[in-house]
Parts: structure tokens; C-alpha cells; sequence
């Protein structure tokens, strides 16, 4: 049926809708907009499509059941069709997701009319009886503006709403040099796959970690760097989000680790016998082998299992937290460290910290770098009397002043890392780093 012939009014051509929730469906929703397009010009003066997901169904789902999940849609959706008005067709395309087909309204309308729905949604919804609050993320694009099909009106509007979720905006428009940016990103994984398998293009930078009591090096940390062949340092926060989500997490890691460990040995004939940190992705206790893996490549190597400490963010850990102790428990047990990275950026850090078997908690650089005001000096504090009373090591990131070194020091913080003690350094620089100050004793 066409978008001449069928009616706008949600509640008419039953026969067209989802038997579950009487909405119109996916199917609906490309029959009635693709003839919108032809030859990739428009039939009509303006399109737009607006894509609106709601968060909180999968919940009403596992708590209540399809019954009351499906009862919940029907009373989103009349709202949004009450809101919008009947002159706009309402099309429920996936089970979290809605979408609007605008025809012949400008830029400004569909601005107002997506202020006047999210403000509508906000009145929690009645689940079983319940007030019950849902999240409504909004993304817009506009044909022919940032497309030139239907497939790719949808998907321009798909990637803004879940821009928008991402940054936790209510809204966004389609833009492009977001989509590019991303676009560069996923391509860079068909390029890293090599790179894996490459010696010189994957390298580890070392930044140094110094006991603050004794002013001695305490250790290591090691963080990946990429040198792609056409690109250059790659930083880790442009590639290492997208292979976090990837079968290339794994081999990474191993690649990392294998390189680190081999380093960290061949340090120990300058008299290097500090800690070795390598960061570990939590996205990697879904890897069935994940510790065998691991042991194989630790079980090969002359460094004691003690002087190796596996850094886990904190709030990936409070995501998984029962699968997380048993796993941390398993490295504890084979003598590995665990140190929780960022503390204090978490949901529940003081809640679970007793809980996770860690040896070391490292401070997060965001209060490090604000210990000139009351909070982030009373925070420093807090967490070094927590450490101390839990029997844990403190380790203060982000040290960039000797003011803050001292903060530190005076605060019972037991190690600290920072530009102020040393930058991450490729090995050949870390090596004359090492060579000086093993020399002297202390961090000069």
C-alpha cells in the first residue's frame, strides 16, 4: 500500500501493524517511504527522518515479562503519536527503536517537534502499577542533505542516534565529520590485523613509576603505541575503542605482552627489577581460553609472576563484577598483581573495592591534578587511608609538579607516575632513562 493510500492514523489498517503491539512495523515504514525516493530525487519538497530509541524495554522485558514490555510500547508510542500529531505516521522499526517520516516540513519544525517529545517523554511511564522512567535518545537526518537513498537516510539517522546515546545528549542531527572520523576508525582494524603480524609496527612506549618514599624506581608501565606505515603514531584512544569490540583484542594483547616481557628481561642486566603494569581489557573475560592464553606466554618467561601486574579499569570492572572477581582471583592465586586503574571515576568504588582481590589501587589523574583545590586533595586522601587500612598499594597518575609530588608524599600515597617523573618512552629512550637513574639511586 503506498503513502497516498494509506491512512496516518496510528489506529487505522490493523491488517498493516505488529500483532503484538498494533504498531506499524518495518515493513510499513520502507513501503511507505521508498516511493518518497526516485532515481535518487525526492517525489515530495523536504524529507526528514527522525529515529528515536528507547532505553529501559530490555529491563521491563526480563522483570515483568513480553506482556507488560509490549503494554509499555503501546503507551510510548501513543504518547510520541500524541505529541507529534496524526499528520506524521509513527513506525515501531526494531523493538527499542521508533522512526518519524517528515514530509514537507522544514528544519525549524522538526527541530520544535523533537524539543515537544522529549520533554513528553519524560513523565515516567505505569509498569505493573510502577512509575517507571525511560531514556529517549533522538537522531535526525535529511534527504538529500547527508543522503542519497533510503538505506542511507536510515543509516545517517541511525548513527546519530546512537551518537547521541553515546554522549549522552537527548538529540542530535546527522553530522558528517563525525561519521567520517568513525568510518576511519573501523578501517583502521583491517590495517592493525597487520600490523599485529608486523614487528615494526606495533611498539610499547614505558613510562616510569617511582616509590615516593624512597624516591627509587618502583616500576613500569607499559601502554601500546602504533606506527602505522602511512599515518604515523596512531594515539591509542583513535584505534583501541574500536578493537576493544573486536576478535583483534586478543592478539594484541599477546603481542603487547610478548614484547614487554622479553624487554622488562633484558632490563634486568642493567639492574632493573622493578614491576612490570600491562593494562588488560575486560572485554577479554569473554575469551574462553583467554587464561590459558596468557599462561602460556607468562609460563615462557624469566619474570616472577609477583613483579607482574595486570591493570584493569574500574569501571569496566563494576560492569562485570561477579565474572571479574573470579577471574582476578584466578591471577592472584598464580602470583600475578592487580592493580584497579582510574579509581574513583567508577559507580562503586568504596562499595566493592574490599571485594575485588587487587594489591593496588591507582588514583586517577583527574584528582591528582586538582590537589590545589579542598576536593581533589580531600579525595587523594581518601583514598590512600582506604588503601592503607585495606592493606593496598597507591599509585597517583598524572603528576605533572612538584607540588604535586609532595601533595603526595605528605598524603601517604605510596608510588607515583606522571610527566614530572617521566614521559612513556619507546625502549631505546627508556633504556637511557633507566641506565641514569639506576645509576644514581633516586629519579633525578
Amino acid at each position: 500500500m503506498s503513502s497516498s493510500t494509506k491512512s496516518t492514523n496510528m489506529y487505522d489498517n490493523y491488517t498493516e501493524r505488529d500483532s503484538r503491539t498494533n504498531l506499524l512495523s518495518r515493513n510499513d515504514f520502507y513501503q511507505d517511504i521508498t516511493p518518497l525516493i526516485s532515481d535518487g530525487k525526492l517525489v515530495i519538497k523536504s524529507l526528514a527522518l527522525m529515529v528515536i530509541d528507547i532505553e529501559g524495554f530490555d529491563f521491563i522485558l526480563r522483570t515483568f515479562g513480553p506482556t507488560q514490555r509490549d503494554t509499555v510500547i503501546e503507551q510510548v508510542s501513543q504518547r510520541m503519536q500524541h505529541t507529534i500529531g496524526n499528520k506524521q505516521t509513527l513506525y515501531h522499526i526494531t523493538q527499542d527503536r521508533f522512526a518519524f517520516i517528515f514530509r514537507d516540513t522544514n528544519e525549524a519544525e522538526v527541530e520544535q517537534l523533537v524539543v515537544e517529545l522529549l520533554q513528553a517523554l519524560r513523565d515516567p511511564f505505569k509498569v505493573s502499577g510502577v512509575a517507571y522512567n525511560l531514556n529517549g535518545f533522538v537522531g535526525i537526518s535529511f534527504f538529500p542533505d547527508y543522503a542519497s537513498s533510503v538505506s542511507e537516510l536510515v543509516r545517517t539517522a541511525v548513527f546519530a542516534c546512537d551518537k547521541a546515546r553515546t554522549v549522552d545528549e537527548r538529540h542530535m542531527h546527522y553530522e558528517k565529520h563525525q561519521d567520517d572520523k568513525e568510518r576511519e576508525r573501523f578501517y583502521l582494524l583491517l590495517d592493525l590485523e597487520k600490523a599485529i603480524n608486523d614487528d615494526s609496527e606495533i611498539e610499547v612506549a614505558y613510562q616510569p613509576q617511582i616509590n615516593l618514599g624512597t624516591g627509587q624506581i618502583y616500576g613500569v608501565e607499559a601502554l601500546c603505541r602504533w606506527r602505522h606505515s602511512n599515518h604515523g603514531i596512531i594515539p591509542p584512544g583513535h584505534f583501541l575503542p574500536f578493537v576493544e569490540r573486536s576478535p583483534l583484542m586478543m592478539p594484541l594483547t599477546e603481542k603487547i605482552l610478548r614484547t614487554t616481557l622479553k624487554d622488562t628481561a633484558d632490563w634486568e642486566t642493567l639492574g632493573f627489577k622493578g614491576n612490570l603494569a600491562v593494562n588488560l581489557s575486560t572485554t577479554l573475560f569473554s575469551v574462553p581460553d583467554m587464561m590459558d592464553r596468557l599462561n602460556r606466554l607468562l609460563g615462557d618467561s624469566a619474570i616472577s609472576p609477583d613483579r607482574i601486574h595486570f591493570e584493569i579499569t574500574e569501571t569496566n570492572v563494576m560492569d562485570r563484577l561477579k565474572h571479574a572477581i573470579e577471574l582476578l582471583s584466578e591471577f592472584r592465586n598464580s602470583g600475578y598483581g592487580i592493580a584497579i586503574d582510574d579509581f574513583g571515576t567508577g559507580h562503586s568504588s568504596l562499595a566493592y573495592i574490599s571485594d575485588l582481590p587487587v594489591d593496588t589501587i591507582k588514583i586517577d589523574m583527574h584528582f591528582v591534578q586538582n590537589m590545589d583545590k579542598p576536593w581533589g586533595r580531600a579525595i587523594v586522601g581518601a583514598a590512600a587511608a582506604l588503601a592503607e587500612n585495606l592493606n593496598l598499594t597507591t599509585c597517583a597518575e598524572g603528576i605533572e609538579t612538584e607540588e604535586q609530588l609532595k601533595a603526595c608524599e605528605e598524603l601517604g600515597v605510596t608510588v607515583g607516575q606522571g610527566y614530572l617523573i617521566g614521559r612513556p618512552m619507546f625502549k631505546a629512550e627508556f633504556e637511557g632513562w633507566l641506565k641514569t637513574n639506576l645509576a644514581t639511586g633516586k629519579i633525578s
